[in-house]
């Protein structure tokens, strides 16, 4: 189909290079010489204390994507910018909980914090990433660098269409600074018509705000038996998201609502828990499962 693009897949031993991120931004890391600038600059700027810090957190990092890389077979080039991210504990859990015939659906993808290592861990024709504009171009150059594979579908998943909403650092929702860019959306119906695109058995969404408009959007799928596992993450309206512009805030309260979105997943057969509170951003992050 027009909005779906695929990358071929490799094994751990190929020569591509690996990204890893810290707090906030990607990061090359397949030189040996750029690390040794980076080095330098962060003693430069920071002191030696705020090197050994990040240090630490690499060491971390790394030491925790080797232990999922013998518990899960994840790349641990990969699994190094999920180790490093501030959601760890949801990858733990996601990575205990997926198998291997399991298909992922990760909405709101954006440049493939979840993508990649689940694309690693599952393999082909087994991930698909729904993303918009700008996030999808850079997840689709991510994931030819790491020779993975997975289907990009450039397109929102919405109930409602994509009126008001905005856009922050290339992500759309109803959070942001900004009007979104014109983009497409699509919906369970028009998933479930296309042939091309598998129905998932785990979902993770991460939709700046717009939950309620994308578990409505999702409902038909995530009610259906083989949809067993979902992941979201949910954007509190408290003093973080006040931050917006005022008008986007306003709007943002007068559309969200968190009984709605689990009185969706209650009406599609699932158990709902928070798992995860990620304090400096408001963020809760809560567990959908369907008891067999």
């Amino acid at each position: 189909m027009d909005s779906t693009w695929r990358t071929t897949s490799t094994s751990f031993s190929s020569g591509s290079r690996g990204r890893a991120s810290s707090p906030g931004r990607d990061t090359d890391m397949g030189s040996n010489e750029n690390l040794a600038l980076r080095s330098i600059r962060l003693i430069e700027e920071g002191g030696v204390a705020s090197f050994l810090r990040v240090g630490k957190l690499y060491a971390v990092g790394w030491f925790t994507a080797f232990v999922w890389a013998v518990k899960y077979g994840i790349d641990p080039r990969r699994g190094l910018r999920a180790a490093m991210s501030t959601e760890v504990p949801i990858f733990r859990d996601l990575f205990a909980n997926l198998r291997a015939d399991d298909v992922f659906y990760d909405v709101g993808a954006h440049t493939g914090l979840f993508t990649e290592p689940v694309a690693s861990m599952l393999g082909r024709d087994r991930v698909v990433a729904f993303e918009p504009g700008d996030g999808a171009t850079r997840l689709k150059r991510r994931l030819a660098d790491a020779q993975l594979e997975a289907t990009v579908v450039e397109k929102a998943i919405s109930n409602e269409g994509s009126e008001q909403y905005y856009s922050h650092s290339g992500r759309v929702g109803l959070l942001g600074d900004t009007d979104a860019p014109e983009f497409t959306t699509t919906n369970a119906v028009e998933i479930l018509d296309d042939d091309e695109l598998p129905t998932p058995t785990v979902v993770k969404i991460d939709v700046f705000g717009a939950e309620g408009d994308v578990v409505k959007g999702l409902e038909e799928i995530l009610s259906r038996d083989e949809c067993r596992l979902v992941y979201l993450e949910v954007h509190l309206p408290m003093t973080f998201q006040r931050k917006r512009p005022e008008h986007i805030f306003e709007n943002f309260l007068e559309r969200w609502s968190l009984t709605e979105v689990v009185e969706v997943l209650f009406r599609c057969g699932f158990d709902v828990v928070p798992i995860h509170l990620r304090s400096e951003t408001d963020d809760l992050f809560i567990k959908a499962e369907k008891t067999p």
